[in-house]
């Protein structure tokens, strides 16, 4: 029963977020990460449903100015051992290659930034085949980072 509560609980808030909620609290979180209030409890509940609206919002989208908020709070936040913004990076990066290489190429060419986007991308396509798509896109990501 806590479980589901719980999860209708954060479905409701990913539903409900605004672009500007999204980005108060991906900046809260980059300038803050180190803090006690901003502990595994708030990751889970607060900021990695965040990241799923964020990531919706630019797949759908194509914000290029919250996806360069998610860059730097990403950049802020190196030293957290949360591993969902690099699934997210990823993620967008599959949804829409040119608006992640438009960010990356010029004002976030940043070696973090593309460790992030490599382990994103090579946690969310782990089980995929490796078919012709898998294969570009990845050559693609590679391009990119290197």
């Amino acid at each position: 029963m806590k479980f589901w509560i719980l999860s209708l609980f954060i479905s409701f808030q990913l539903f409900s977020q605004t672009r500007e909620e999204c980005i108060k609290i991906t900046e809260n979180y980059g300038l803050n990460y180190t803090k006690p209030e901003f502990s595994n409890d708030y990751v889970e509940k607060v900021l990695n449903p965040t990241l799923t609206k964020i990531q919706n919002i630019v797949c759908e989208k194509k914000d290029s100015e919250l996806l360069e908020k998610f860059l730097e709070m990403i950049m802020k936040s190196s030293g957290s051992a949360n591993e969902y913004p690099a699934d997210i990076l990823g993620n967008i990066f599959i949804c829409n290659q040119e608006i992640v290489e438009n960010q990356l190429k010029v004002k976030y060419k940043n070696k973090l930034i593309f460790d992030y986007l490599e382990l994103g991308f090579l946690n969310i396509t782990m089980h995929w085949p490796f078919d012709d798509k898998h294969a570009q896109l990845q050559k693609r990501m590679y391009q990119l980072i290197k």
